[in-house]
């Protein structure tokens, strides 16, 4: 699909103030950080209610962890990249998009290592930087193959 097609596809005319927006790239950068956050809340959540006295049945399944806000801007932040990932599905072929999405598998032990304070061994390391060249190369190769469109 070519961006022109993309673009006619997602309804973006050519100068209009929202197309930087509307991009499909920036569109799966946005979905990986949503996704992030919403995996970043909800660590908080239940790292926040695993003490709170539950029965076995409802600390077992961490239903606790809806008594926290944590939780609820998490889900929250998940909706959102799910509405985010149905426009993005509307204008990408999926086989590109969902291998481009695997930023967020970089964007969560990052957010982690940051926010949380999450240590990150040098295998780790070593996957994320695997991932991100992955992310690279389909990207450089879609890329590519729209310019010869």
């Amino acid at each position: 699909m070519s961006e022109l097609d993309t673009n006619q596809a997602a309804g973006i005319r050519s100068g209009g103030g929202w197309s930087w927006f509307l991009n499909p790239y920036f569109q799966l950068a946005l979905n990986g950080v949503l996704v992030a956050t919403g995996q970043l809340l909800m660590k908080v959540a239940a790292d926040a209610t695993a003490d709170i006295p539950a029965p076995r049945w409802l600390a077992v399944f961490g239903v606790t962890a809806l008594g926290s806000w944590w939780i609820w801007a998490g889900i929250a932040f998940h909706i959102g990249g799910f509405v985010n990932w149905l426009y993005i599905l509307r204008v990408m072929p999926v086989s590109i998009a969902f291998s481009l999405a695997s930023i967020a598998q970089v964007l969560v032990p990052l957010g982690a290592w940051f926010f949380l304070h999450e240590a990150i061994g040098p295998l780790r390391w070593g996957g994320i930087a695997m991932i991100i060249g992955g992310i690279w190369l389909i990207a450089e190769r879609f890329t590519r193959a729209e310019e010869a469109l």
